[in-house]
């Protein structure tokens, strides 16, 4: 059993934030080595699959070793991931040596622990320690293991004071999933203030899903996604103000979008089975820091966080789409919007709401469009507009909605309705 007490209370120590990924070098120095003991908290191991992208391949818990292959044999075939803000020693070669004669029982345990099997956390295993960890007094523990409560009690303590003292620790990082670690050219994919949203999954959603072949008109390669049944769908409300369909125990922003599971390229699923052409060389700089940098479970349950990577990833896969990315770009903002308003994060709904309305302003003003896709434009606008919190002509979209000329007559109800209620709400 290693001793991650004394391990604390020693160092060299490093902290890493929630989505933050863990550096294992190898390398033909030996300077450059290191691979680390994990003293707080989780760490999320993902590995390459057959089929392309990358799978989940187990977790660490506080006092496992990982980066060991690649520490003694220079095998990089795996990512670490912080699931959870995560507190490591680092063991280098200096460490590695002075441990020889000072601790070979902590050594030995080291060289036996760099091997183990990974362990498989099930998804409310991980939720149950991320929520642990966001409470504001109790300490996170991690469930036992190896380890006995009371020594992890004494690690918790010893390790912010080691950090202080021994380690030039990186500054804290805003909390991002796994799939934000993007690489500096890539520059992150998700916006100021977005978060990590753990635990939150769907799974009563499988029943109304199918698997589906798609070819990718990236790549070309085959992969299997899930389309939606959409002959199984019930409306449970009627069309809001701002367009959003409400489903009895489904929403279909969930599965709006798929994501190639080779390259990454990600688009509306019709756009995967009628595609359109497509200029590579927009994007193909993006993809390819995209796959250095960004991981996806696809073998996993679809959890809130990959949703959003995928919408994400879209958004910036639509600059391929000449003729089409103004458009695509406005309905995967409207998407991100409303899932922002599923999480309850207020703040970024807003936020995603006006950049909704910005885009199909810009659709507005530069496409031309029959009378009931401006009926359906002047509504978007209109409605994000007012989830936002703002007014640029407000009013007009609303009253071009309710007039124009061989439009739809349920849009027109739409518009004379909502404007009924901004006048109720502002008699002004």
């Amino acid at each position: 059993m290693i001793d991650i007490v004394w391990l604390a209370e020693t160092g060299p120590c490093k902290k890493f934030s929630a989505g933050q990924r863990i550096p294992c070098p190898g390398g033909p120095a030996d300077s450059d080595r290191a691979m680390y003991i994990l003293l707080v908290g989780r760490v999320d191991v993902f590995r390459a699959s057959a089929a392309g992208g990358t799978q989940t391949a187990g977790s660490l818990l506080p006092g496992d070793v990982f980066g060991g292959r690649e520490y003694f044999t220079d095998v990089d075939d795996c990512v670490y991931t912080a699931g959870m803000d995560s507190v490591v020693f680092v063991i280098t070669r200096d460490s590695f040596n002075d441990m020889s004669w000072s601790r070979p029982d902590i050594l030995f345990e080291i060289l036996r622990g760099a091997y183990m099997p990974l362990r498989k956390l099930t998804a409310s295993q991980k939720t149950a320690m991320a929520a642990a960890a966001q409470e504001p007094v109790a300490k996170p523990k991690p469930p036992a293991s190896k380890k006995s409560v009371s020594e992890l009690d004494k690690a918790l303590e010893a390790v912010p004071e080691a950090i202080d003292e021994k380690v030039d620790a990186p500054e804290t990082e805003p909390q991002t999933s796994p799939a934000a670690q993007a690489s500096p050219a890539l520059g992150g994919i998700f916006p100021d203030g977005h978060k990590l949203y753990p635990g939150i999954v769907k799974p009563e959603y499988a029943k109304l899903v199918f698997p589906k072949e798609y070819e990718c008109p990236f790549c070309k390669k085959p992969f299997t996604d899930f389309r939606v049944s959409r002959s199984k769908l019930y409306e449970s409300s009627p069309m809001r103000f701002d367009l959003r369909r409400f489903y009895t125990d489904f929403q279909t922003e969930w599965y709006d979008v798929i994501t190639c599971q080779n390259c990454l390229f990600s688009t509306f699923h019709n756009l995967f089975t009628e595609p359109k052409p497509i200029k590579k060389d927009k994007v193909n700089d993006f993809l390819t820091d995209a796959r250095s940098s960004i991981i996806l479970d696809f073998s996993g349950p679809r959890d809130i966080d990959f949703v959003f990577t995928s919408h994400f990833l879209a958004i910036q896969s639509s600059e391929a789409y000449i003729s089409l990315g103004r458009q695509l770009r406005a309905k995967l903002w409207g998407n991100i919007s409303w899932l922002y308003e599923d999480v309850e994060d207020e703040e970024m709904a807003k936020f995603a709401a006006n950049k909704t309305a910005e885009a199909y302003e810009a659709v507005y003003a530069e496409t031309h469009l029959t009378p009931v896709q401006e009926q359906v434009t002047c509504l978007s606008i209109a409605g994000m507009q007012h989830r936002a919190g703002v007014d640029r002509n407000l009013k007009r979209f609303l009253f071009t909605a309710k007039t124009i000329k061989m439009g739809d007559r349920t849009y027109a109800k739409m518009a004379e309705d909502f404007m009924y209620e901004i006048r109720m709400d502002d008699p002004e």
